[in-house]
């Protein structure tokens, strides 16, 4: 009897349903020089959380960078537990970020998302709404950044419980954009500070932008970098 050939068609898993496994020996791990953003992020990260932290390690209000408002004593705890979970969210998302601890240390990828997404992210952009009406300055560009850093941090969650990893790493790196957005501000202003700049209408201006310039500026270089690694295997990708 001729043997009958198995003719029906072979599927393959969708590339962004494909979890990243360690390299195999003879496949050599990416060193950190091929990845020359990730230790420029990570100074720049310190260096703001530097500038950020020591006025109020002392837990006064009167240090604090941000005015405190005399008729609302719920401002400053609430400004303290913010600067607290964003630190959370700095320093997890450039652990997020780092593809040598996705490749080797995958668990610990794993658990430092959920600390990004439940420690950090989600009670940081909550306290920023609740932060947002006592403070001073514009609101509207600081709270359409925190409802997109939540949509998008939820999007990333989502499609990773859902296997979906292409979808799960453009999410969170436009999480990755919002979060980061807050560097942007002290960048402008201590720019300001060091040409000397007094002019009230000048710094009326930064400070009117800087809620919307931070963000949108990081969203270009996000779909930048999406557009420019759209062809690499997945597990080259950050």
């Amino acid at each position: 009897m001729a043997q009958q050939l198995d003719t029906a068609p072979r599927t393959r898993p969708a590339a962004d349903t494909v979890e990243p496994r360690t390299p195999a020996p003879d496949s050599p791990a990416p060193v950190w020089w091929r990845r020359p953003w990730v230790l420029p992020l990570g100074v720049v990260v310190f260096a703001f959380l530097s500038f950020v932290w020591p006025p109020y390690l002392s837990l006064d209000p009167k240090t604090s960078l941000i005015p405190i408002r005399p008729d609302a004593p719920q401002h400053y705890p609430m400004l303290v537990a913010h600067i607290a979970t964003g630190t959370i969210s700095l320093i997890t998302v450039v652990l997020q970020l780092w593809p040598w601890l996705r490749r080797r240390h995958p668990a610990v990828h794993r658990w430092s998302g959920r600390a990004y997404v439940f420690a950090g992210v989600l009670p940081s952009a909550i306290l920023a709404f609740l932060i947002t009406p006592l403070s001073m300055g514009p609101s509207v560009g600081t709270t359409l950044g925190g409802v997109m850093w939540l949509f998008t941090t939820a999007m990333g969650f989502v499609r990773a419980v859902q296997h979906r990893y292409l979808a799960h790493r453009m999410w969170m790196l436009y999480s990755f954009a919002f979060a980061i957005n807050i560097v942007w501000g002290r960048v402008f202003v201590v720019t300001l500070m060091s040409l000397g700049v007094q002019n009230q209408a000048i710094w009326g201006q930064v400070t009117g932008t800087a809620p919307w310039l931070g963000w949108v500026i990081n969203l270009f270089l996000v779909q930048w970098w999406l557009n420019r690694t759209a062809n690499r295997p997945l597990k080259d990708l950050v």
